[in-house]
């Protein structure tokens, strides 16, 4: 859950992101997550970029992690993926650039993001500025899925080694970035199943339908 909140002392509007962390962990277990999480936000935290959302602050309280963060007025780029709201293509792509760059600077400071997709890239259309949101987030529900065995997130953005569990670079990140783009030039996913299994088999083993194909022209 995303709440607009206030920061007491420099009087700021915030954005605090609070997510559950697993009750049914042992306390050994709560501890070693609670410490990847917290190194996890100090990362981020530490990551300047005007195309990446700041991490102000993290905690812990009754068993929910909170990242308090930058607030931009905005809307998620998942407002343009509907094939009657789509951008100019040389936005997608001036949009895709942008969050390219913050991406590689991410990288550079040995940090992935592990979520990238229109819903984690905000945009404000009339300042014409994007920024990625929720570095510091995706590595937490990345371990609760590592102890429950359920996929979080969104499967249909994750690259083949996410999927798969494998140690991840950020060119899994690219390749949820080149999902997102297609996503916005094409109004639809490359990669689409009736369940999670074979949505898997599709993204790991299957060459995507050319974007062309789906939007003449491109």
């Amino acid at each position: 859950a995303v709440y607009l909140a206030r920061d007491p002392r420099i009087n700021r509007p915030v954005a605090l992101k609070v997510i559950p962390i697993n009750e049914e962990l042992d306390e050994d277990m709560h501890k070693e997550i609670q410490d990847r999480f917290f190194r996890e936000a100090e990362s981020a935290g530490r990551l300047n970029h005007p195309n990446i959302i700041t991490v102000y602050d993290c905690g812990e309280q009754d068993d929910l992690a909170f990242i308090a963060m930058e607030y931009l007025q905005g809307t998620p780029l998942t407002q343009f993926t509907d094939t009657s709201k789509l951008l100019d293509p040389a936005k997608v792509l001036e949009l895709g650039a942008s969050t390219a760059e913050a991406l590689d600077y991410a990288h550079s400071q040995g940090v992935i993001h592990r979520d990238i997709k229109p819903a984690n890239l905000i945009y404000n259309l009339r300042q014409d500025i994007l920024k990625i949101s929720d570095f510091g987030v995706a590595r937490l529900t990345d371990i609760n899925r590592t102890n429950t065995g359920i996929i979080l997130g969104t499967p249909m953005y994750m690259s083949p080694e996410q999927l798969n569990a494998e140690t991840l670079t950020g060119h899994s990140d690219l390749f949820s970035l080149a999902i997102t783009l297609y996503e916005l030039l094409a109004g639809e996913v490359p990669f689409t199943a009736s369940n999670i299994r074979v949505l898997m088999t599709k993204i790991t083993s299957e060459e995507p339908m050319p974007i062309s194909n789906r939007r003449p022209g491109i």
